[in-house]
């Protein structure tokens, strides 16, 4: 009986491992043939661009491992940073693969480009004139909450493609650096602008909000309350540890750049009004 239990347990042991085994090979598959069957003719660095795939695979650099289907994961947006070109010598033809990155990277590998399917680049939002003036017109308000400031043009671009990038509110930190990055903010520079922003979804927020809305507060009220009591964090630091009141007068000499959602908004954006962000950075 007991050498029967010791079979028993034997047998399920390697059935096990079996299992393991297949379940490991079928999720990256591994092939000394594949890899041989083909000849790298260049390796480059490339910009990003965003894809999704349904068809085919993903592979390791050299094809000799597989990954699972990219319709398993069809739903993920890729990003690429480098592409290759292979002699298919079986097939007698040429090949180019791009290397993609999942959002968080986590997930990489090379996918052949006829199986990539470019994101579409979203329709920019209707922004009309009137708007405009309304936005610049609020904009002046606040920044004469500060005296002695200067306002910047590239901190007002870079509050403004805040506005429209944090509309999903999702990604808050990558879409601050992203925008940093893409008004030609240098690393240093990134690391001294101040962000005052009125985002504030707790219920004491949302009371101040409503207040605004109604009337019942002043513009300045409303952003020395929401906003100015909350701090100035440097979000390129990631610093929102023991936020500190700040003032208005403190900033004195320092350049300023000021975006708003105004009530008559005609872009429809989910971050909704009243938001308000201040960029602030030294003066020279």
């Amino acid at each position: 009986m007991k050498r029967f239990i010791q079979g028993m347990l034997a047998l399920s042991l390697g059935v096990g491992l079996w299992l393991a085994a297949t379940t490991t090979a079928s999720a990256s598959q591994y092939s000394a043939k594949r890899g041989n069957s083909v000849r790298v003719i260049w390796r480059k660095p490339m910009g990003q661009h965003q894809f999704t795939a349904n068809q085919g695979y993903r592979y390791s650099r050299h094809l000799t491992v597989r990954y699972e289907r990219n319709a398993s994961v069809s739903a993920t947006t890729w990003f690429t940073d480098a592409h290759e070109k292979f002699y298919q010598k079986n097939r007698h033809n040429y090949a180019i693969y791009y290397h993609v990155r999942n959002g968080n990277g986590k997930m990489q590998g090379w996918i052949w480009r006829g199986y990539l399917k470019p994101v579409p680049k979203p329709v920019a939002p209707k922004v009309t004139l009137a708007y405009v003036k309304t936005e610049a017109a609020q904009s002046q308000k606040i920044t004469k909450f500060f005296p002695g400031v200067k306002t910047d043009k590239r901190l007002t671009r870079l509050v403004q493609d805040f506005v429209v990038a944090n509309d999903d509110g999702e990604t808050y930190q990558e879409n601050w650096e992203s925008c940093v990055e893409n008004n030609g903010f240098s690393p240093k520079e990134a690391q001294q602008i101040h962000l005052i922003s009125s985002m504030d979804g707790s219920v004491d927020g949302n009371t101040l909000t409503n207040a605004y809305k109604a009337g019942k507060l002043t513009l300045k009220d409303y952003f020395s309350r929401i906003a100015m009591s909350k701090g100035a964090p440097i979000p390129s630091k990631d610093d929102y540890s023991q936020p500190a009141p700040v003032t208005y007068a403190q900033f004195k000499g320092w350049r300023i750049g000021v975006a708003t959602v105004t009530q008559n908004d005609t872009r429809n954006l989910e971050i909704g009004y009243p938001t308000i962000y201040v960029a602030l950075i030294p003066g020279k």
